[in-house]
């Protein structure tokens, strides 16, 4: 299966990195994300629920992630992050 979530947080492309490898941390998943857009492309062997991913990028940083929504280009976050220092 593959997802399409929309993060935030990400100021550079270190925090780009940081996000791509703390969800690459995540067993059966396979991650890419862009800085602009700022989404990320999920490939997973079976569904992982979004706070599984939430959990991942908290502990990366000051980071969210949310679905994004397919009608329209607002999003609906799903858990805030614990405030940590980007960088």
């Amino acid at each position: 299966m593959k997802h399409s979530y929309q993060i935030t947080g990400m100021s550079c492309n270190g925090c780009r990195t940081s996000v791509e490898k703390a969800l690459n941390t995540i067993d059966g998943i396979d991650a890419s994300v862009t800085l602009n857009p700022p989404v990320a492309t999920v490939t997973m062997e079976k569904h992982i629920p979004i706070e599984k991913l939430q959990e991942a990028l908290s502990l990366a940083g000051n980071y969210s992630i949310s679905v994004e929504n397919s009608t329209n280009s607002t999003s609906e976050k799903v858990i805030e992050p614990v405030k940590k220092s980007c960088c």
